[in-house]
C-alpha cells in the first residue's frame, strides 16, 4: 500500500449482553472510537459490522457479522478489521492463533485500538510474540506439571520408566553377584552359565546388557522401597 493510499478497514463492534452496553463499551460508542482513530490515521471506513448478542466463547469464523467480515477481507475489499479492545474479537489464545492464521493467509490485518501501534501498523506480529510467549509458558508449566506428578508417583512406588522385561531370576543373580564386588563381564559370564537368556532372546550377555539389567534391577528395589515407605506414612496417619 503507497503512503499516499488511505487504508481501507471495517470496523468491528461485539457485545454479549445489555450488561455490556451500560457498561460503555455499547455498539455506538464502539464504532465512534474507530470513526475517530480512522481520522487520526487517515484510514477509510469502507463498511461497519455488529455482532449483537453474540458471546466471545463462540470461535471468530462462527459469528455472522465477523464471519462476513473475513469473506470481504479475503476477497480485497478491505485491507484490515478494527476494533475498539481485543477482547471484541477474541478472548481465548486458540482463537488468537486462528486470528493471526486468517490475517496472514488473507494478507488482511486486524487492529486492536487498545493495543500498541503506529498509524498504519496492526497488531500481527506484537500478537505473534504474544503467542510464542504463552506457547512457551504453556510448555514450560506442562513440564513442571508433569515433573512434579513423576515425583508424587515416584515417592508413593510407582515404577517409572519402561516395564522391566528382564526376568526376576536375572536381575536378583546380577544384583548378588554386583553385591559381591563381580565386574561386569564375570556377572554375564554368571548369567550365561546359568543359562538364562537376554530380554531379546540371546544367550550371551555384553557388558551393556548387564548394566542395564542392573539398572532395572535398582529401579524395581527403589521403587518397592518407596512404595513401602508410603505405605507406612499412610498407616501411621
Amino acid at each position: 500500500m503507497s503512503e499516499t493510499t488511505a487504508m481501507r478497514v471495517i470496523s468491528y463492534a461485539r457485545v454479549s449482553t445489555g450488561a455490556q452496553a451500560m457498561s460503555g463499551l455499547s455498539i455506538e460508542a464502539q464504532h465512534l472510537a474507530v470513526r475517530l482513530a480512522a481520522l487520526q490515521r487517515g484510514w477509510q471506513i469502507v463498511d461497519t459490522c455488529t455482532d449483537d448478542g453474540v458471546s466471545s466463547n463462540i470461535e471468530p469464523t462462527c459469528r455472522p457479522a465477523l464471519g462476513a467480515a473475513f469473506e470481504r477481507l479475503d476477497a480485497g475489499e478491505a485491507d484490515a478489521i478494527v476494533a475498539v479492545r481485543l477482547d471484541r474479537f477474541i478472548r481465548r489464545m486458540c482463537d488468537l492463533q486462528t486470528l493471526l492464521t486468517l490475517s496472514e493467509s488473507g494478507s488482511w490485518e486486524f487492529i486492536c485500538l487498545n493495543l500498541p501501534s503506529d498509524s498504519d501498523v496492526a497488531v500481527g506480529s506484537f500478537m505473534r510474540t504474544v503467542v510464542g510467549a504463552f506457547g512457551e509458558l504453556e510448555r514450560s508449566m506442562t513440564s513442571e506439571r508433569t515433573r512434579a506428578a513423576l515425583a508424587v508417583a515416584h515417592g508413593q512406588g510407582e515404577r517409572l520408566g519402561r516395564p522391566s522385561r528382564q526376568s526376576q531370576e536375572a536381575k536378583e543373580l546380577a544384583m548378588k553377584l554386583r553385591s559381591e564386588g563381580l565386574s561386569l563381564r564375570k556377572i554375564g559370564a554368571a548369567l550365561e552359565e546359568a543359562g538364562l537368556r537376554t530380554p531379546t532372546g540371546k544367550r550371551i550377555w555384553s557388558p551393556s546388557s548387564v548394566q542395564s539389567l542392573l539398572r532395572t534391577a535398582r529401579l524395581d528395589q527403589e521403587a518397592e522401597d518407596n512404595a513401602a515407605r508410603y505405605n507406612a506414612e499412610q498407616h501411621e496417619q
